[in-house]
C-alpha cells in the first residue's frame, strides 16, 4: 500500500511542476511493474458458459419474455456466437460455389433466422432446466466439439454438442449443434436439398446431382 501512496505522490508532483523535489532526490528509482503474460482469448468452453449463462439469466426472468423480446434478445445477443455464414457455406456444399455474393448472404441470412425462430420456439417452453458444460474436446482441423449436459430435461435434449472453430478475427464461433447425435447442419442441408437454395432470379437453385 505504500508504494502506490508514493506513485501517487509522485506523479501528483510532476503534474504540478514541483521540480524542487529533483534536488533531495536527483536519482529517484522508477517503479517498474512486474511482469505480465500475455493475456489469452477465452477458450471454447469458457465462451459457451458465457454465452448460456446470460441466455438463461434471459430466459429465467420472474415474467417470461414475449415471442418478439426473445427474437430481438437472441439476435442481438446470442448470434455473435455462431457464424452462420460459415455454417451455410457447410450447409451448401458444391450449390454455394455457385451462388453469387448476394444469394450466399440470403442463404445465411436465412439459416439464421430460421435456427433463431427454432431456438425462441425451445426456450419459449423452458421449465427450469439448467446446464452444465463438461471438458472440451479436440477434433480434426483446429475443430473443438464442447459437450454440455441438460439437467432435468424434461422435453429437451439430455446431452448437447456445440461446435467452434477459431474465426479469421482469433475468436472461437460456434458453426454446429447436435442434440442427441441430430446435427443441425445435416438437417438444414437435407432442407435446402429438398426446396432449393437461394436465387436472385426467384428460381430456386437446385441440388446439383
Amino acid at each position: 500500500m505504500r508504494i502506490y501512496r508514493w506513485m501517487g505522490v509522485g506523479l501528483l508532483c510532476a503534474a504540478t511542476g514541483m521540480v524542487q523535489a529533483q534536488s533531495y532526490y536527483p536519482q529517484a528509482r522508477q517503479y517498474r511493474a512486474p511482469a505480465q503474460a500475455p493475456v489469452q482469448a477465452p477458450g471454447p468452453a469458457m465462451v459457451l458458459r458465457h454465452g448460456l449463462n446470460k441466455l438463461m439469466a434471459f430466459v429465467a426472468q420472474d415474467e417470461p419474455p414475449a415471442s418478439g423480446e426473445m427474437m430481438l434478445f437472441l439476435e442481438k445477443e446470442i448470434s455473435p456466437y455462431f457464424d452462420f455464414e460459415y455454417m451455410a457455406q457447410w450447409v451448401g456444399g458444391g450449390n454455394w460455389q455457385r451462388m453469387s455474393p448476394q444469394q450466399q448472404q440470403q442463404m445465411s441470412a436465412q439459416l439464421q433466422q430460421m435456427f433463431l425462430t427454432a431456438l425462441s420456439q425451445k426456450l419459449s417452453k423452458f421449465g427450469g432446466q439448467g446446464f452444465k458444460v463438461l471438458r472440451a474436446r479436440p477434433g480434426q482441423g483446429g475443430e473443438v466439439t464442447v459437450p454440455v449436459a441438460v439437467q432435468n430435461p424434461g422435453g429437451y435434449p439430455s446431452r448437447l454438442n456445440f461446435r467452434f472453430y477459431r474465426s479469421q478475427s482469433g475468436g472461437w464461433r460456434v458453426f454446429d449443434v447436435s442434440a442427441n447425435g441430430s446435427s443441425a447442419l445435416v438437417y438444414y442441408r437435407q432442407h435446402f436439398n429438398r426446396t432449393g437454395y437461394p436465387s436472385r432470379q426467384g428460381r430456386p437453385i437446385q441440388r446439383r446431382n
